[in-house]
């Protein structure tokens, strides 16, 4: 089934502005409660870049094997 053209352009809108949206709650957040407010900027900036769980497993992985060898 097909969306509507409004529908899609709506989730375009949507998956550009939430991100901002989390880090902006995260600044928010940050003098009252740091590590929520830190974890929640670090969520909105990784998905600002595109960056996902995969990559930043993958990520934690090459570092654990550089200090093993």
């Amino acid at each position: 089934m097909d969306s509507p053209p409004l529908v899609k352009l709506v989730e375009k809108i949507s998956g550009i502005l939430s991100p901002y949206f989390i880090v902006i709650v995260g600044l928010y957040l940050y003098d009252n409660n740091f590590l929520f407010g830190s974890i929640l900027i670090l969520i909105g900036v990784l998905s600002l870049l595109k960056i996902s769980y995969e990559d930043v497993l993958a990520w934690i992985e090459k570092i654990k094997g550089m200090f093993k060898s």
